[in-house]
């Protein structure tokens, strides 16, 4: 059976990582933000067109939007990494990326 909640709290989660409120979202997808309030909260079941629309605004894949089983390619992982740090100034890269090489050889020891 097909959960359109978790479709919902997926979509309504991506929607969030990329910044948009669901009016920016709408008005990309050209659809009521009404919809898409509807879409996230299940009420509403978006067809695999409009999924796939969503996707592409999103910049993910629609089988990361439509299941929680879904192994992610490294891609998709650096993609979401990032969209996060796009606009961080060099310095705080530069301390994400010495937090993860410690975090790196904590793993390796443990």
């Amino acid at each position: 059976m097909i959960d359109y909640r978790a479709i919902g709290r997926r979509i309504g989660l991506y929607r969030k990582r990329k910044g948009l409120t669901q009016a920016d979202f709408s008005e990309l997808l050209g659809v009521s933000e009404s919809y898409v309030s509807q879409v996230e909260r299940g009420i509403a079941k978006a067809s695999l067109h409009r999924l796939d629309e969503m996707a592409c605004v999103l910049d993910t894949d629609v089988a990361l939007l439509i299941s929680d089983n879904v192994i992610r390619p490294d891609d998709s992982v650096n993609s979401e990494v990032s969209a996060i740090i796009r606009s961080w100034p060099k310095d705080k890269i530069d301390l994400l990326i010495s937090l993860l090489s410690c975090a790196q050889e904590h793993f390796k020891n443990a």
